[in-house]
């Protein structure tokens, strides 16, 4: 159980990340960067989704074996 509380609480960071991120890339400061930047960006985004889903299934495979 500790090890899903600690795979939980670092979702929740990945998910407070992603929000901050989403929330900038919505903003006129994120079209004044150059295009490179904001590609950069969404993939950094998409793979802090990606990230975010492995932790989430690594705790639902160490809920299975309790």
């Amino acid at each position: 159980m500790e090890l899903i509380n600690k795979l939980l609480k670092e979702n929740a960071e990945v998910a407070g990340k992603m929000n901050r991120l989403d929330k900038f890339m919505k903003t006129p400061d994120y079209t004044l960067l150059s295009n490179k930047e904001q590609r950069l960006m969404i993939i950094q985004y998409n793979a802090m989704q990606v990230y975010a889903d492995v932790l989430l299934q690594r705790i639902d495979e160490i809920k299975e074996r309790l």
